[in-house]
């Protein structure tokens, strides 16, 4: 017997089993067509990082809001101050010209723009606290640091709130100085709500790009605006334009109906849901760009300050 015609082939289980037995020409599986086991990307089992597409941002988002609901309370507390009496309110800082006129001798009006100024940059407050607070504490939770303490959260933001309330105040300035540069006196009666609109879109842009902005300073610390604009154009952000919407909307409509009272709550709410919005939506476009998790984007926010 010529043993060099009798050879034996020993095949693995996975070319057996992918092999075809009706194939005429008696050919075993072409390997390269097999696929072998993918590993899951951890991301999309984690409690803060959404995987791709609006039903994944959605779950992430309420389920995002569900655990951290009750931690949030005292931060919403808090954020109600400065949201009932100085949102808004610029109008009737406009009131007080005729009085400021006669203060030292006309010179009062010299604080005119100062007021402006001061009431815009306060009016900022509800947004840097409530994206630093939810920061603060929804991205330990999601890691594993479960119940962190008021102490613990002020280490992880504080160093960035004044660069954070600095490009809040500025967008402050841009949206509420709008409505006294374009008025219905200047245009007339049929431009009110184009002028409404206009305004609306323009506070609903800032707030979605100053979302994702508040969360790169938050987390990253890096050169902010380039960073933020980066990270928007990889996801659709609908769901944190329609947040932002919210913002803009709902509390002007609220007081429209229900009066001031109301009108701080609904806003102080609509801001809360802005600010989760806008760290799920960071979150997603950051897993788009590389493999991140909750645990990663924690290690990156307790980073020591360089």
């Amino acid at each position: 017997m010529d043993h060099g015609e009798a050879r034996i082939f020993m095949v693995e289980a996975p070319v057996v089993a992918a092999a075809d037995p009706f194939d005429p020409e008696g050919r075993t599986a072409d390997l390269t067509l097999s696929r072998a086991a993918v590993p899951p990307d951890p991301a999309w089992s984690d409690p803060l990082v959404a995987g791709p597409g609006q039903g994944a941002w959605a779950r992430r988002f309420t389920a995002l809001l569900a655990r951290n609901a009750l931690a949030l309370l005292p931060l919403t507390a808090l954020a109600a101050v400065p949201m009932h009496f100085f949102v808004g309110r610029l109008d009737e800082a406009v009131v007080t010209a005729p009085a400021l006129s006669d203060l030292a001798s006309g010179l009062g009006l010299l604080l005119l723009p100062l007021m402006w100024l001061a009431y815009l940059a306060v009016s900022a407050l509800p947004q840097v606290l409530t994206l630093a607070g939810v920061v603060g504490i929804a991205v330990p939770r999601a890691a594993g640091k479960l119940r962190p303490r008021p102490g613990r959260v002020w280490s992880l933001v504080a160093l960035r709130l004044r660069s954070l309330w600095l490009w809040f105040a500025g967008f402050s300035v841009l949206t509420g100085s709008l409505p006294l540069l374009l008025t219905e006196e200047q245009f007339g009666l049929a431009a009110a709500v184009p002028l409404a609109l206009v305004l609306g879109v323009v506070s609903t842009g800032v707030l979605t790009f100053g979302g994702v902005l508040g969360c790169v300073v938050l987390i990253e610390r890096g050169p902010g605006r380039r960073r933020a604009l980066h990270l928007l154009t990889l996801v659709r952000p609908m769901g944190l334009i329609v947040a932002a919407a919210g913002v803009t909307v709902v509390p002007r409509v609220v007081d429209a109906v229900f009066g001031g009272f109301a009108a701080t709550v609904a806003g102080v709410l609509a801001v809360q849901l802005w600010a989760i919005a806008a760290l799920v939506t960071y979150a997603q476009a950051r897993r788009v760009e590389k493999p991140v998790t909750s645990r990663s984007l924690f290690a990156e926010q307790a980073a020591p300050e360089e």
